[in-house]
């Protein structure tokens, strides 16, 4: 089978589609034959070697769709003809998801958005569950002013609405030309670089562009919640400043799938590009700018 994989640290063009065995599903495990892989920053971020794999070569990619074609002993969650979307860290053994096929823990994944193409499915996962954990780290009772940094991009944008589902009125931030974007996804008031939120102003950020400076717009004991590691702000006025890295979880999944087909969260894709053009695909999410996932779709 093919699969997108790198076997040194580097630029784009280190990415390559090589042939391996295709995978049988162990105690536990389902097969997907894959219709799509996202491409997310951390994906750059193992390429470049920021953040080194644990082996090489190693297969790329963290989120998927596909279709359950084989069932392992024991596993009893889906079967075979299943539309299913899953997120997996490839940290542990370097085995990311960017392959024509993959054996994967059944109780990572999810049943698809029934009302969505199976491709851009791919689009959920980890920007969703990113975004709603996040959320989470602000506690259930949380009602205070909220602004959502990065509020057009792919985390930033389930954040804004993920937020309005919980009843909160988020403001979002963004770049001047993304005003529209952020309104529609249901930001209550819109802030760019023109146009910046008065300082003190809120009682918590979650920063999904590294902004670390919106540490500015929270107030004196507020919190501070930064989903890039690599730009973070120094405490400051006692605010509460927390990095927080995404948890792979296929219940909460099926959630924010059903959230997708009741309408109350939608998905944006920006291009979708087979496997070979894996290093315009991360070319295109490392010039910045790109509203809506890119996906990366194997041969046939």
């Amino acid at each position: 089978m093919k699969a997108v994989t790198i076997d040194r640290y580097g630029p784009p063009e280190v990415l390559t589609v090589a042939d391996l065995a295709e995978p049988r599903p162990g105690p536990g495990e389902i097969l997907v034959r894959v219709a799509a892989a996202a491409v997310n920053p951390v994906d750059l971020a193992v390429r470049r070697g920021d953040i080194p794999s644990p082996v090489l070569p190693a297969v790329v990619g963290w989120d998927v769709s596909g279709t359950v074609v084989g069932v392992g002993p024991g596993a009893g969650r889906f079967q075979e003809g299943d539309r299913v979307i899953a997120a997996r860290s490839p940290f542990a053994t370097g085995a990311g998801v960017s392959a024509e096929y993959i054996a994967l823990d059944e109780t990572l994944a999810a049943r698809a958005p029934e009302n969505t193409a199976l491709e851009d499915a791919a689009a959920l996962p980890l920007t969703a569950l990113t975004a709603e954990q996040a959320l989470a780290r602000l506690g259930t009772g949380f009602r205070g002013r909220l602004l959502v940094s990065g509020a057009a991009g792919a985390v930033g944008g389930h954040l804004v609405q993920l937020a309005a589902l919980r009843g909160l009125r988020p403001a979002g931030q963004g770049r001047t030309s993304d005003t529209d974007t952020v309104r529609a996804l249901g930001a209550a008031e819109v802030f760019s670089d023109r146009h910046a939120p008065e300082a003190g102003s809120f009682d918590a950020v979650i920063d999904a562009a590294g902004r670390p400076e919106t540490i500015t717009a929270v107030r004196d004991g507020g919190r501070f919640i930064s989903l890039t590691p690599f730009a973070v702000p120094q405490a400051e006025r006692s605010v509460d400043v927390e990095v927080y890295g995404v948890r792979t979880d296929g219940a909460m999944l099926d959630t924010l799938a059903r959230h997708v087909e009741a309408g109350e969260l939608t998905l944006r894709v920006a291009h979708v590009l087979p496997f070979e053009d894996a290093p315009r695909a991360h070319a295109l999410l490392e010039a910045g700018g790109t509203r809506g996932k890119v996906l990366l779709t194997p041969p046939g």
